[in-house]
């Protein structure tokens, strides 16, 4: 297992709202329990907890849903307030929570390498996360899909593929544009269909 991931899931398991895990810049939107919105972007997160910056005027203990690129939805309650936003725990099952350490673990590396994710449109996390690729040789590896977009998408996979490397998803062929600890980024050749995009994300939008 990637000792990025296991750390993160050992010390989110034991220290949920206190284990300050990777520095991230994710939008997204907030919403109170009266249906309120608002939009705010997340800047620290763990598997546990996240600390954002939002106008929006909460109370401690008060439910929150947020809804944030590359990561989609979380729920929990707000345990901190400052000046310019506020922190809040992260309640999930364990499989859900398990998902956000593949994402936290993707973004760490992302950023350690110093290489801008700069594919093409809004990033979509999937329904559907297990899937499939193939290298030009035929071998097939079982993968966890992290995210998508209309330019390419980051998988969580066992191999080491060459930058330039052709592979096949589904029915589209995209080519490796970097490797990453735990996965590679694909760009796409093609975009996939619209049945493949419904299969994995139940949208219309990309």
């Amino acid at each position: 297992m990637d000792p990025i991931r296991k750390k993160i899931i050992k010390l989110s398991a034991h220290y949920p709202y206190k284990f300050r895990a990777v520095d991230v810049n994710l939008p997204g939107r907030i919403m109170r329990a009266d249906r309120s919105e608002s939009e705010c972007k997340a800047y620290i997160m763990s598997a546990g907890a996240v600390t954002l910056i939002s106008n929006m005027r909460v109370n401690v203990g008060e439910r929150i849903v947020g809804y944030f690129e590359t990561v989609g939805r979380l729920a929990g309650e707000v345990t901190d307030i400052d000046g310019e936003g506020f922190s809040m725990s992260i309640v999930a099952p364990s499989k859900h929570r398990d998902k956000l350490v593949d994402k936290l673990t993707w973004l760490h590396n992302l950023n350690k390498s110093g290489i801008a994710d700069d594919r093409d449109g809004k990033r979509f996390v999937p329904t559907l996360a297990e899937c499939v690729i193939s290298v030009v040789t035929g071998e097939k590896y079982k993968c966890r899909l992290i995210d998508m977009s209309i330019g390419g998408m980051a998988v969580n996979v066992q191999l080491k593929a060459p930058v330039g490397s052709l592979v096949q998803f589904e029915d589209a062929s995209a080519v490796v544009v970097r490797n990453f600890e735990g996965g590679i980024a694909l760009e796409f050749v093609e975009k996939p269909s619209k049945q493949v995009i419904q299969k994995y994300f139940m949208r219309d939008q990309l």
